[in-house]
């Protein structure tokens, strides 16, 4: 039976493209333009990287498709409006220098769920973060170069099971004070005291802080601008410099008398700045 030469074309381009190389580009993360979210900016097809600066700190900067894009971290605190950032070419004969302009927004009412009561039995001063200052003085420590620089968007939670407090504002009431919203820059699992913690990804011990308190706090660096600060771990076998998988245990939940439960919290800096950790966790998570 002979076959028209249109239909064997169909049938086996198909089977081509399947098994053609694919090009894997990497993957980008979804922006969320607003406190505590990520913008990403597109900069524009360049033959060299460029260095890009939001006030004074570096930005990520990948490329994807031929075009550069920054990866800017927003603050919690950051005031919703237009902002600038500084774009330099030092690779170019005449070294040029411009500025991009991008919005941050309002949260958008699909987030407010990250504004949530603490629940009854919580203390609000149990539960205030590390000011930016304190995290950013934790990446002094000198550690070998080797270690990864490629960025990965897809993390995972640091605890698999148990309740957390999420990334975003807390509404609280004290005894001698009326409600009031405070900043919760991190993520705080709930679970029982000895509970196995995991890397949330791959990366580098850059820095261990207070080793053998109940509140030891561990550095790891995930690539040039990510780093995930593990705060109340115990029993950890890690040491500076160590490489850590995604998903390798590193500790275990501290046990916190005042809550009657163990605690770890998971802080995730971009550039500095506190970004929630909820918007970057793969689908892959359990």
């Amino acid at each position: 039976m002979n076959i028209p030469i249109y239909q064997l074309v169909r049938a086996i381009v198909p089977v081509l493209l399947f098994l053609a190389p694919v090009q894997v580009w990497p993957d980008l993360p979804k922006p969320h333009s607003f406190p505590g979210g990520i913008s990403l900016i597109p900069i524009g097809i360049h033959e060299h990287k460029p260095q890009v600066f939001f006030g004074i700190d570096p930005v990520l900067v990948i490329q994807e498709n031929e075009e550069w894009f920054a990866v800017v971290g927003v603050h919690m605190n950051m005031i919703p409006g237009k902002y600038m950032l500084r774009v330099e070419h030092p690779e170019d004969t005449t070294p040029q220098r411009s500025t991009l302009p991008f919005t941050i927004y309002p949260l958008h009412s699909k987030y407010k769920q990250r504004s949530f009561t603490l629940p009854e039995k919580f203390t609000p001063d149990q539960f205030l973060g590390l000011g930016n200052q304190q995290l950013r003085s934790m990446f002094g420590t000198q550690v070998p170069e080797s270690g990864p620089t490629t960025p990965d968007f897809n993390f995972q939670h640091v605890i698999k099971k148990g309740s957390f407090l999420p990334f975003g504002k807390i509404f609280s009431q004290g005894d001698n004070q009326d409600v009031i919203l405070e900043d919760h820059p991190k993520i705080s699992y709930l679970v029982s005291g000895g509970t196995i913690a995991y890397a949330p990804g791959n990366g580098i011990v850059e820095n261990i802080v207070g080793r053998g308190s109940p509140d030891q706090k561990i550095v790891i660096r995930h690539s040039d601008h990510f780093r995930s600060i593990l705060s109340f771990v115990n029993n950890s076998p890690l040491e500076v410099g160590d490489q850590v998988e995604a998903g390798e245990p590193v500790g275990t939940a501290s046990l916190i008398p005042s809550i009657g439960t163990g605690r770890i919290d998971w802080y995730l800096m971009l550039n500095s700045a506190e970004v929630d950790p909820l918007l970057m966790i793969g689908p892959a998570s359990e």
